[in-house]
Order: structure tokens, then C-alpha cells, then sequence
């Protein structure tokens, strides 16, 4: 019984700890307002021609197709339409998720490309923290209120949505492009396709050219 009385106050600091635990962790998220519902873009929105690239932020052969797709808009921006999904296959890559979260948040402030090149810059450091700082790298992002966002979670219903989308038309790896609705299989020859859409007449040209 001395004991017991003894050591009470050790149940009563761990009942107290239990408590405060689920206090704060059964607590309200932040509350956020969200802007930006639709899949970004880039490019003309007006365009034929629509390139749909499913992505992962952590997707290795994602960070080497990355270099190509600005290629390709440096050369057609006016021309084509880009749209980016998102895909992460969060089975192999941990991280990909919350990138895709946080790539939204920067949306909201019309800051998802300038944020979605660095990830794609920094893919092998994408936790909680690396995630903080590359919103802190963005020139005119407020940084508190990416903060706000990615803490409410709000954003994960549109990355589930495109999850979602993409199970439903057996799209299963990353990077997966559509050319006009039609997938490309070698993501390589990407330049080519869209030049034959863009410029179908440029290989006949070239044929019938007579060298100088």
C-alpha cells in the first residue's frame, strides 16, 4: 500500500499526458480558404494540340523527362497547351503526396510552376522541412499562408481526385503522357510527335529544299 501511494503521481502524469495528447491532437485543423480548384497549365489555353503529363515530384525517369517538357514549351509555348496531373505513386515514393499537397498550395497564390520547378530541381530532399524552405525560395509566395494551406490538408481532395482519375483509365506509372488524348509510350520522341502536330508540313520542306 506504501507503495502504491507512493508512486501515484506517476498514473496521474501519464493520465495527464494521455489527456493533453488528444487535446491537441483531436483539435480543429487551420482553417483555409481555398482559390484554385482546376489543373494548371501553361502554354496556350486556346491550342489544338494539349500535352497531358501524370507526375510525380519524386519520380526519378519524372525528373529526367523534366528537362524535355521545358524544352518542348520553350519551343511551342504559344502553341500548345501543357496540362500537369498529378500521380503519385506513394507506395515506392514516401514523399510524393505531400509535394503534390504542397505544389497546390503554392497554386493558390499563382505560384505552382515557379514551385513545382523546385521540386523537380531538389527531388531527393522533399521532407516536411525541405518542403518549407523551397516555399521560402519563391519570389512573392506568402510563405504563412502556404503554411495555413498545407496544414488544413484541404488540398488533398484534389490530389485524390486526380488518383482517382487516373486508377480509372489504368494509369499506373509515371510519367505517363497524353498527346491529344493518345498516350505516348516513349515519352523520347515527344519532341517529334508534337512537332509533326504543330508543323506538319516542316519534314516535306525540308525534302523538297533545294541546297544552297
Amino acid at each position: 500500500m506504501k507503495l502504491l501511494k507512493k508512486y501515484w503521481w506517476v498514473g496521474a502524469l501519464a493520465a495527464l499526458l494521455i489527456i493533453l495528447y488528444f487535446a491537441f491532437s483531436s483539435g480543429p485543423k487551420v482553417e483555409y480558404a481555398e482559390l484554385n480548384t482546376e489543373p494548371h497549365f501553361k502554354g496556350n489555353p486556346e491550342s489544338s494540340v494539349v500535352l497531358v503529363e501524370w507526375s510525380d515530384f519524386q519520380c526519378p525517369a519524372c525528373g529526367a523527362v523534366f528537362p524535355l517538357v521545358k524544352e518542348i514549351l520553350a519551343t511551342y509555348g504559344d502553341k500548345i497547351k501543357f496540362q500537369y496531373r498529378h500521380l503519385p505513386l506513394t507506395s515506392i515514393h514516401p514523399y510524393a503526396y505531400r509535394a503534390a499537397e504542397a505544389s497546390e498550395c503554392a497554386g493558390d497564390q499563382g505560384k505552382f510552376w515557379e514551385y513545382h520547378d523546385l521540386l523537380f530541381a531538389n527531388q531527393r530532399s522533399l521532407t516536411r522541412s525541405d518542403l518549407q524552405l523551397y516555399a521560402g525560395q519563391v519570389e512573392g509566395l506568402d510563405a504563412e499562408l502556404w503554411q495555413d494551406c498545407v496544414s488544413s490538408g484541404v488540398k488533398s481532395k484534389i490530389v485524390d481526385a486526380d488518383l482517382a482519375e487516373a486508377k480509372k483509365q489504368g494509369y499506373n506509372s509515371t510519367p505517363t503522357f497524353l498527346l491529344n488524348g493518345q498516350k505516348v509510350d516513349d515519352w523520347s520522341a515527344l519532341p517529334q510527335l508534337v512537332q509533326a502536330m504543330i508543323e506538319p508540313l516542316v519534314p516535306l520542306r525540308q525534302a523538297t529544299s533545294t541546297p544552297q
